[in-house]
């Protein structure tokens, strides 16, 4: 799993958990929930199409 897909994972867990908090910043809550999207994305994309290794460089 790619660095970036557990620090997008962290960030978005991260403003779920200040939703539940009594004193909501919502701006930050939400640039926050952005910034972890973004990472996921960053992740997923590194993941799906990141350079791989082929069989035949041995």
């Amino acid at each position: 799993m790619s660095y970036t897909l557990v620090f997008g994972l962290a960030i978005v867990a991260i403003s779920i958990v200040r939703l539940t908090r009594s004193d909501i910043d919502l701006l930050l809550m939400l640039l926050d929930t952005a910034l972890g999207i973004l990472w996921l994305g960053a992740g997923v994309w590194r993941w799906r199409f990141g350079p791989r290794k082929w069989k035949g460089d041995r």
